[in-house]
């Protein structure tokens, strides 16, 4: 690092913050200097390297910054989420008080979902981090400048900006479903999803299931249903007698007091369900997609990464098989 401070006529503390990225030296220079240290081969020694990340994490300890968790639902919002965002934020706080930070919530109601207002408090509040839990389908394209923030957004709603991201295993959880309704005896295995639904997993479910059924007899195998209304729903029923039901969501028609109730088959719910009657459901662990998300922003602000990654990375959390009783 002396050598690489010499030639480019800097001092070391300098080539240390252009080699990390610090947002305090300009990028043009950084360039410049991350192109000497190539040429001369320079590699950080990891050790070392692991030294330093741990005092800075020490020295953060004591810093009155928090990760802001950017919340952009309305206040009163039908449209249905794939997870309970609750446990997801209870999980990342925990992670937070664990390694000293704060959270501290923005509400895009507050904010009128305007980014640039949004990114203009972030900067002046001093946020290092950034959390974006699963959006409604009127935020999955946000025009938020990530520049100077480290960013991690969790599920598959949030298409822009680009972002690393923690999502539920949705396929992998579909096809554990599967296979544990088939060891339960079920054959004729029907799958139900609301366009929302299937479009806010990326139709990674509807995916599981199609691939699953390939290992059938076709008397075995259920068109799944992307559904429009209740009448498509008992057609359906009545076509495909599916023995039991993959879901994921109850429908708007089922809670009208007045209707009378469609005769359908049990259900396996595609995620956690409080007080819903079913044959099981499968637990996404959101407390962890919540601390997983919480220690993939920290590890971003520890190696001064921010803005929008070229290459972004998702982690996957599996899906085990779970109960019916309330998270």
């Amino acid at each position: 690092m002396r050598q690489i401070a010499k030639e480019a006529g800097v001092a070391v503390s300098t080539v240390s913050k252009a080699l990390r990225n610090d947002r305090s030296i300009p990028e043009v220079r950084c360039v410049e200097i991350q192109a000497i240290a190539e040429r001369l081969g320079y590699r950080p020694n990891p050790m070392v390297a692991a030294l330093m990340a741990q005092l800075h994490h020490h020295r953060r300890r004591s810093d009155p910054h928090n990760i802001a968790w950017i919340d952009l639902w309305p206040s009163k919002s039908g449209e249905p989420t794939a997870i309970d965002p609750a446990p997801i934020f209870s999980g990342a706080r925990e992670r937070a008080q664990e390694l000293g930070y704060g959270v501290e919530i923005y509400s895009g109601a507050e904010y009128g979902m305007d980014p640039e207002r949004l990114r203009r408090t972030l900067l002046a509040r001093g946020h290092w981090g950034v959390i974006i839990p699963p959006v409604p389908d009127a935020a999955k394209h946000l025009a938020l400048d990530l520049r100077g923030l480290a960013a991690v957004t969790i599920g598959t709603s949030l298409h822009e900006p680009v972002m690393h991201r923690v999502s539920p295993n949705h396929f992998q959880g579909c096809a554990l479903a599967f296979g544990r309704l088939r060891e339960m005896k079920y054959r004729r295995i029907g799958l139900v999803l609301s366009a929302v639904m299937d479009e806010r997993v990326e139709g990674k479910w509807l995916g599981a299931l199609l691939a699953s059924q390939q290992r059938l007899q076709k008397s075995e195998r259920v068109t799944p249903l992307i559904l429009t209304n209740e009448e498509k729903f008992s057609r359906w029923l009545c076509a495909e007698k599916p023995d039991v039901l993959l879901r994921a969501e109850r429908f708007e028609w089922e809670s009208k007091p007045s209707r009378r109730p469609i005769s359908q088959p049990p259900t396996c719910w595609l995620m956690q369900q409080a007080g819903e009657p079913g044959v099981g459901c499968l637990d996404y662990h959101p407390k962890q997609l919540g601390r997983v998300a919480m220690d993939t922003v920290m590890a971003q602000i520890h190696r001064n990464d921010s803005g929008s990654p070229a290459i972004p990375q998702t982690i996957l959390i599996d899906a085990s098989w779970g109960d019916l009783h309330p998270i």
